[in-house]
């Protein structure tokens, strides 16, 4: 997954911070929309039009994302949340249209009236279009984060001793495994190397069939490697030889 993907997922924020990350977002969309809505090169008015809507749309987002979707929908509430989703969006569409009456149509003497149903549809529509847009990165997280945790507890733990300590390894982890000796060293993902009183064959008894000695002195993860030849094998940015004892398929 990209940062920019991690990003948009709230799993990373800028500069470390969420409030910067979501003023940044906002800054975005008001332009962006701005922009798009733009009329006769009238740049003005378009802006204007969105600083009056912004604020009902990022309202009626965030009580989605942070009240009904957490207290409602993720907990299978899903007729009170669609019924109180439906409500959310009607009073916003509804507020949406008469601020934009009496602050923008007024002044720049716009035809249709406060009563204009199409123009309350409209304004229903739109306000939509942000809050789904939004609701559904949420549940994407949410999809993400279940996906995370139900892989990582079908996948049992190693228990490496070093240093009078054990360590908690997952397998999928582990990029490659060098022996010295009677000693070894894990190398892992997002963690510093292992290093643990134990053969590189004892190690091997206790790993997935994805991991393959490839060398007297390394045990590589199948699942990442970059690149391989008949000499060599690239992982985690390190070349590795190939010993020509050792010919487990790659």
């Amino acid at each position: 997954m990209t940062k920019f993907s991690k990003i948009l997922l709230g799993e990373e924020y800028l500069f470390q911070s969420r409030i910067v990350t979501h003023v940044i977002f906002w800054l975005f969309y008001y332009i962006l929309f701005s922009l798009l809505w733009v009329k006769d090169g009238n740049y003005f008015r378009s802006f204007e039009l969105e600083f009056i809507l912004m604020p009902l749309r990022i309202a009626a987002s965030y009580i989605s994302v942070y009240y009904l979707i957490p207290r409602f929908l993720l907990k299978e509430k899903v007729v009170s949340f669609f019924g109180l989703y439906v409500l959310l969006i009607i009073i916003a569409g509804i507020l949406q249209r008469i601020l934009t009456y009496f602050f923008y149509d007024s002044f720049f003497s716009e035809t249709s009236g406060l009563l204009n149903i199409a123009s309350y549809v409209r304004s229903i529509i739109l306000i939509n279009s942000t809050v789904l847009l939004l609701s559904s990165l949420k549940m994407f997280k949410v999809w993400s984060d279940e996906k995370k945790k139900n892989e990582n507890a079908t996948e049992s733990f190693l228990e490496i001793k070093s240093n009078k300590r054990f360590y908690r390894i997952l397998p999928s982890k582990i990029t490659y495994i060098e022996g010295m000796g009677n000693y070894l060293t894990i190398y892992a993902v997002d963690r510093k190397p292992v290093i643990s009183y134990m053969s590189l064959k004892e190690m091997k008894k206790s790993l997935p069939a994805n991991f393959l000695r490839i060398h007297k002195s390394f045990i590589i993860n199948k699942s990442l490697i970059d690149s391989y030849n008949n000499e060599s094998v690239e992982i985690d940015g390190r070349i590795l030889p190939i010993g020509k004892s050792f010919n487990e398929s790659l």
